[in-house]
This record gives C-alpha cells, structure tokens and sequence, in this order.
C-alpha cells in the first residue's frame, strides 16, 4: 500500500530553526568515527530523524524500532510518529485511530498509549504479527498486554522508556520529536516536550504558520529544538520553493525521503532543484543557506515501498549530545549519505574539497553544482489536475532547469571547486556510476533514491569548514 493511499485520510508535517553556516577545518569522517566519543576533537555521528512505530502508523512496536536502529549503526535516532509524542499519560486515541474500550476498569492507574489488536492488518491496525517480531527479539514477557471484552490491548512503551533500555552515553542517543501532520503539509519538531496540530486550506500560509507558531510555542522551552520540512514532493509537489522565501529561519528540509510514489510534472522541479532555487535567493538577498537532511521515514523496519536505513545524515560534533548536534546542523557541519562517505570535506571561504571513501568497486563521479548570481528568476505555473481530496488543485512553480549549474566534474575519488565572481554558493554531490537515479534532471522520477550517493551543504565564500 503506498502512502498517498495509507496516508489520504489523515492529518499531516518538517523544517530547522538555525544559524548562519561556519564549519570546522579539514576532517576525516572514517578516522573521527573510532575515536572516543568523550574526546573534545569533533567526530562525525549518523543518525536518522524520521521514522514511525505503532504510536501511529508503523508496522513495529517502537522498541523494535529504536533496537534495530541502534544495532545498524545508528548514533542518534529520533522516532517521530504522527502528530504524538511518546509520552506517559493514558490513551486510546492518536492518529486516525481510536481505539477506547467500553470499560476502562481494567486501564485504572495505567499509563501510556494502548492499541487493540485487530485480526488482520490494513492501515494502521497492530497484528499478532508485529507482537511476534518483539517478543523474538526480548521475549515473550516483553509486550505488556491487557485482555477486555473488546479485545486484546498492547501498551506501547514510552519514550522514558525507550531511553532506558537503548540509550548509552556517548554510543546511543535517542530524541523525543513528532511529525505534525497536517493533511497536506508535515513538519517534524525534534526535542520537543509538548506536541501541536495545526491546519489550513493554505499550503503556503501553513508553512508559514507552522514555523511561527513552533516559535512561540517553543519560546520558553530553553531546549534547542529542530523543525524540519519534510518530502516537499508528497503528495503532488505540496512545498513550493516561494514558500520557503519569507522564513529564512526554517533552515532544513528533507532532500531524501523513502517514498516514490510521486506524480511527475516533467516541467516542475525536482528536490535538488528545489533546494537550490531557495539557497539562490537567500543568497542574494543575504539570508541563512536552507541545508538539506536525509531521512527513511520508515513505518516498517522491512517493508517493499518503506525499507529502513536508505538514507540518513552524518553530522560533525563536538560530542553526541543534543546541543552539539543542532548547532552542527544549523552551521552546516552534516552531509547526507544513501551509502557513500565522504573521507575528508573541507570548505576554507573559497574553495570547497572532498575525498571519497568508497565501500564498492566501481566507477565513482564527483559534481559540484551551484547557481550564477545572473540565473533565471522567470517562473511558470501549472494547475494540478486531480482536484481530490487526496491532491487538491493548487499551483505548482516551473523554474528552469538550467538555475542549478554543474561547475565542475571528476570521476576520480577527490576533487575541488574554487568558487568564481558570479558564483552564488557550491555543494558537492558524489557517486557510484550506475548505482540508480542520481542526475535527477528537471524530466527525471525525483526519487533521489539512488544507491551509494552523497551530497554536501551548501557553502558561500566566507564560510568555514
């Protein structure tokens, strides 16, 4: 079941708050990883920052979930389920599901969220299935289960709890967020202690509201949080790069993300185009760069349309903690990865370099793209067709391709750009020639799955890596 036919019945939502990007000096990524994680020289951590469990719509109990990332290399995880966090207080409702019971005596003095058991799975039911795969993995006492005359309930651990079981000081660190998810725009807020549901038949003024009210709503907090933009293709091209214009501070959007089950405009962008139309205009209008995150969005740890560990983030910090992490981030100190590492990234104001630390044979290529400061600013407009519930009409932007430039290229395992006068800002995109879709042109599906691919941020002279 794909997700725009999972998904069409719900309410849904993902962007970063953040700073101007300065980076560190040269680095390598491989050499970093064994060191200590209590040493004060900055290493580089991966993570993922979106994925579901059966809080909301994920095909596994959440302790499988946090277990299997934790135990495919996973440094820092956050499980971002709809529209709730994973907190302690009783209940039966969440999204697109309510599953009270007609008696509540048997829940007296019980906490967290329970889900009924159904006798066949279709979205987004809890099977004995998914009872099993937990109980193989920490036996069978491990699920708590209560019996009633409705049927058989299942209590989802806590996100309290989930950190006491997974999370080490220094190896795993695991962070509360949700997706807001609104019906046509998500958002993920990560390290968050209280979630928010907002809507409007805008999808322009959502993004918008959505950012200013986590501001406010997040004011007094005194944590460091991230709100992040995610899959702006799904459904049918719901982000358009002018809505992210008027909020400079929104800082990150998914350019990775598992689902393809995308309509095409051939003439309409792609994510990549999309990320360097908005970096175009913030640099010319002297505004914070948008830094791009990679993310599974998985609902199932193996499932045909939403395989786990497809893509992630890799971030250079001073210590696996929460501070340390966003503010990498939100200076631009991360890359994004579907299998290929950088060895060594370094940006010193001028000059952009990397090196390649390939893991398969095969023929690798290195491009560094950017935008001229005269590029084309002339946009088209197409009206959607569907005009359902499912994707509404609405006004999709057609930039020309020809904005985002190739300014250099090498199929060797390193390379360098040194921007020009005219330059706007460089990244790099790395990888492995005929692994899958990696030229991701203006006609080409956007999946951006390809395999064995990486990209960079984005740098503007003056920056430091």
């Amino acid at each position: 079941m794909k997700r725009r036919d999972f998904l069409k019945s719900s309410l849904i939502g993902a962007a970063v708050a953040g700073l101007a990007p300065t980076l560190a000096q040269r680095v390598a990524p491989q050499a970093l990883a064994q060191e200590n994680a209590s040493s004060s020289r900055p290493r580089w951590f991966k993570g993922n920052l979106h994925s579901h469990s059966h809080w909301s719509d994920g095909q596994d109990l959440p302790e499988v979930v946090v277990d299997a990332y934790k135990r495919n290399g996973y440094d820092f995880f956050s499980l971002t389920d709809h529209n709730i966090l994973h907190q302690q207080r009783l209940r039966f409702d969440g999204f697109a599901m309510n599953y009270a019971p007609s008696d509540m005596a048997p829940f007296k003095d019980e906490n967290s969220f329970w889900k009924r058991i159904a006798p066949q799975y279709a979205w987004p039911n809890l099977v004995e299935e998914h009872l099993q795969v937990a109980k193989n993995r920490f036996g069978e006492d491990s699920v708590r289960m209560i019996e009633t005359k409705d049927g058989k309930y299942v209590r989802m651990k806590t996100e309290e709890e989930l950190r006491a079981q997974f999370a080490e000081p220094g190896k795993f660190l695991l962070i509360p967020g949700f997706e807001m998810t609104a019906p046509f725009i998500h958002v993920n807020l990560i390290n968050v202690e209280q979630d928010f549901y907002m809507n409007d038949p805008s999808m322009k003024d959502l993004i918008v509201k959505l950012y200013d009210h986590a501001c406010e709503f997040y004011a007094d907090a005194r944590r460091p949080y991230l709100f992040t933009v995610n899959h702006p293709l799904w459904q049918y091209y719901n982000i358009q790069p002018s809505y992210l214009f008027s909020r400079p501070g929104i800082r990150h959007f998914e350019l990775l993300n598992n689902d393809t089950s995308y309509k095409i405009i051939p003439e309409a962008w792609t994510p990549e185009l999309l990320w360097d139309i908005v970096n175009a205009y913030r640099a010319c209008n002297d505004q914070p760069l948008l830094f791009a995150t990679g993310t599974d969005d998985s609902h199932g740890i193996v499932r045909q349309d939403y395989v786990a560990f497809h893509s992630w983030m890799h971030v250079l910090a001073d210590a696996l903690e929460v501070e340390s992490l966003f503010d990498a981030m939100n200076r631009g100190r991360s890359y994004v990865s579907t299998g290929l590492s950088f060895q060594e990234i370094s940006f010193d104001g001028k000059t952009l370099a990397v090196k390649l630390d390939p893991t398969l044979e095969g023929q690798y290529r290195i491009e560094f793209y950017g935008v001229k400061k005269d590029y084309d600013q002339t946009v088209k407009y197409v009206e959607t067709t569907d005009g359902t519930r499912e994707i509404p009409t609405h006004t999709v932007e057609c930039w020309s391709p020809e904005i985002s430039k190739v300014l250099d290229a090498t199929d060797r395992l390193e390379g360098s750009y040194t921007l020009k006068s005219d330059d706007l800002f460089v990244r790099a995109k790395a990888y492995r020639v005929g692994a899958g879709n990696v030229s991701h042109g203006a006609t080409t599906a956007p999946t951006l799955l390809a395999a064995d691919a990486a990209w960079t941020q984005p740098y503007r002279q003056g920056d430091v890596f």
